[in-house]
């Protein structure tokens, strides 16, 4: 999957040399052997991890191979609405294809190592529809981790089945038994199995020329697939072989591959491409009934970098594309209808310094300025050789949250978050080095909607008159939640009398930070409870939660404010908020947090702290469900021996309310949370736990307990359970 291109001499002189420098001098044969490649992939099963790097391991796999810790438990939350309410202007579908250094890294596991900085995460969910596990393996399984926070956050996921030039006997994906296409039935049982959501198909190695028939049969092997997926699946097609069993990277839709696409539920096109092939794509869409949201014109962001071997990566526009300019590609396809498949978001961890040094590592510097127009630093410290091709002129009035479609948060029925983030700051202590994180991916909570007031329109408020605006900040530190802070930007020497502060800002419009933006019913059934603390300082200016209702019917929005009750500032507190419309047929749109004090404290003043947030029906889950059976397990992985510890639940299965999720493997329950001698040992998303070197403290007995996170809220404990150590292999 690369975007190069062959734009003059030059570059196919370059391959040309390439291919002879190789005849006459064959690179020695490097990498693992094949029993090597076996026992890396066993050890890597008790990361959670599940890839195949064979045909014939594919086709000998059952779902009773499974480990428990591979399974993603999440089911994916059914989003309310394809695009927020007040979102203007052409949009865009966006999926992301990860292709973050090979993959499978210890950070993506179960039982993930303490870091010493934080590593690509996604945080950006509400503007992604699809997001691809891409590695260089014939099967990549997405990690449980991925799938769990992305279904949690609404978002599909998909595995990756690639055929690359060196991989042997591609012939084998088109075998069928009893008229069935073996590869396709198995690759359908692992998404299944594994939890995820379908595959993206790459062949990018040409079949022997003796194949009879092999459009009629690769199209069958797709059709094969889309029906075998489980409903609600998705399989996409990459842009690369093509009918001539030649692999030929279209750049759009063409007849050379229009027959995949319409086996296929999408499509995935090279990198390469021009506005003349969105209108070429558009005439040959219209033709053959294809939706121009089914066609995902490819963006490689590392096309933007100078330092690359080899001919330039081409990506739209020609000249400066991918890396900040890739929200430019998007307007382009939110413009024309289609949809944005945007290669290896990661870049920005790979290409730039992901340690923080005391200050906001490069990395994310580079991702925020892509997603959300922030300005770069001078000195961004990467490589490129020449200028500065990432300080472009365009990166800041075309970040991707603007072309790229947002979805509510939640399901129509549930939003439900601890604001928890990828990555938890462990110690600051210099005797530890200084900062080390905590990887928490496969429990990242649903983020708010937090996006700062766009570079030019920040620039007017600043050099015009006062203005109160509210902010929230998310840090790094366990627990903290959501900061909420308020201060006044414009020139002081511009103050407003208290008249026309009134006129530029109603009374009734007081100054709000939307947190969510959702599409949930509002006729009385569902209930917001924030959990929070109030700050000393913000009592004296009127903070509180409030709510916004509107139908597609109206054009106004209705804003209800529910004041902060005072208590200790110490104290948290619960904020219960009936969620009621005063109009039949209007949906609640938002939630967020307002202030009364227009020009009051000119300085940054902290008002809340926010620990969770959710909105859920307002009939509580019937707390009889009870978890026992707390054992110890030993199970052989060779070469390996684990030790876990595991549990079985109960509970009135028929009665568990429709309107929230259900897991196929842990039934009403998010995920556990597991103890030993009171000291929190982690969570689990499956009913075992792998002990690892250090959990336990080497006492003669050992005291575990187990508690389970209904979805929903609610949570329900064992009974500890004691063991002697001899029970844990001590």
């Amino acid at each position: 999957m690369f975007s190069i291109g062959f734009p003059d001499w030059k570059n196919i002189g370059w391959h040309v040399g390439k291919r002879l420098r190789d005849i006459l001098n064959p690179p020695a044969k490097t990498g693992p052997s094949r029993e090597e490649r076996r026992a890396q992939r066993l050890r890597d099963r008790l990361k959670g991890f599940a890839y195949f790097d064979y045909f014939d391991e594919l086709i000998d796999w059952s779902s009773g191979d499974i480990d428990p810790v591979q399974q993603a438990n999440t089911p994916l939350l059914k989003r309310s609405a394809s695009q927020v309410h007040d979102q203007r202007g052409p949009t865009t579908s966006v999926l992301l294809c990860h292709d973050y250094k090979g993959g499978y890294h210890d950070y993506e596991s179960v039982r993930p190592p303490l870091l010493d900085e934080k590593l690509y995460s996604s945080n950006y969910l509400q503007y992604v529809d699809t997001f691809v596990y891409f590695s260089h393996k014939l099967v990549c399984v997405p990690p449980p981790t991925w799938t769990n926070t992305m279904h949690r956050n609404g978002v599909k996921v998909i595995g990756t089945f690639i055929v690359e030039p060196q991989t042997p006997h591609i012939e084998q994906m088109l075998d069928q038994v009893d008229g069935e296409y073996v590869v396709a039935k198995q690759l359908a049982a692992m998404a299944d199995a594994f939890g995820f959501d379908g595959w993206l198909i790459n062949v990018e190695g040409e079949f022997l020329s003796d194949v009879k028939n092999l459009v009629e049969r690769l199209t069958g092997f797709i059709r094969s697939l889309k029906r075998s997926m489980a409903t609600g699946g998705s399989i996409i097609w990459y842009d690369a072989i093509t009918v001539d069993n030649g692999v030929d990277y279209q750049n759009g839709l063409t007849s050379k591959n229009v027959a995949f696409a319409l086996a296929a539920d999408a499509i995935f096109t090279n990198y390469k491409w021009t506005e003349a092939k969105l209108k070429e794509t558009q005439s040959i869409a219209e033709k053959h009934g294809i939706r121009p949201s089914e066609i995902y014109f490819g963006v490689d962001v590392w096309a933007q970098n100078t330092n690359m071997p080899g001919p330039p990566r081409i990506t739209f526009p020609p000249k400066g594309g991918g890396g900040t300019n890739t929200g430019l590609a998007l307007s382009v396809l939110a413009e024309h209808g289609f949809s944005a498949a945007i290669f290896a978001p990661a870049w920005t961890h790979e290409h730039f310094s992901t340690l923080s040094n005391g200050e906001i590592p490069k990395a994310e510097v580079v991702e925020h300025a892509i997603w959300e127009g922030n300005n770069l630093q001078y000195e961004l410290g990467c490589d490129c050789r020449e200028g500065r091709p990432h300080h472009t002129l365009e990166y800041k009035s075309n970040p991707i949250v603007r072309f790229a479609r947002e979805s509510p948060a939640g399901s129509f029925f549930l939003l439900e978050t601890n604001f928890e983030r990828a990555f938890t700051q462990h110690s600051t202590s210099e005797d530890q080095g200084g900062y080390r994180f905590y990887s928490t991916l496969g429990s990242q909570g649903i983020m708010p909607h937090l996006l700062p007031v766009p570079v030019p329109a920040f620039k007017k408020l600043n050099d015009g008159p006062p203005v109160r605006i509210l902010y929230g900040d998310l840090t790094d530190q366990p627990s903290q939640g959501l900061m909420v802070a308020t201060k006044v930007i414009g020139s002081t020497g511009k103050l407003l009398t208290l008249q026309d502060q009134h006129r530029a800002t109603p009374i009734k419009e007081f100054p709000r930070l939307c947190l969510f933006k959702v599409n949930m019913p509002a006729d009385g059934s569902l209930e917001a409870t924030v959990q929070f603390k109030q700050s000393r300082a913000s009592r004296s200016m009127g903070s509180g939660f409030y709510v916004a209702y509107g139908s597609s019917s109206f054009g106004s929005i209705e804003y209800h404010y529910s004041k902060m009750a005072y208590g200790d500032h110490n104290d948290t507190q619960v904020a219960n908020i009936e969620i009621r419309a005063a109009r039949a047929g209007f949906c609640l749109l938002e939630l967020g947090v307002y202030c009364e004090d227009y020009m009051g404290a000119m300085s940054p003043v902290t008002l809340c702290q926010i620990f969770n947030l959710s909105i859920k029906p307002k009939n509580p889950v019937q707390s009889s469900w009870t978890i026992g059976k707390i054992r110890i397990i030993e199970r052989t992985e060779a070469p390996d021996v684990t030790t876990r510890i595991t549990w079985n639940w109960t509970g009135p299965i028929a009665s568990w309310p429709t309107e929230l999720p259900w897991s196929k493997t842990t039934g009403p329950f998010s995920h556990f949370v597991i103890s030993a001698r009171g000291k929190q040992l982690g969570q689990a998303h499956c009913m075992e736990y792998l002990l690892k070197q250090g959990d336990l403290d080497g006492s003669t007995e050992e005291e575990i307990d187990v508690y389970g996170i209904l979805f929903g809220g609610g949570k329900v404990s064992s009974l500890p359970f004691t063991f002697p150590s001899t029970a844990f292999g001590a």
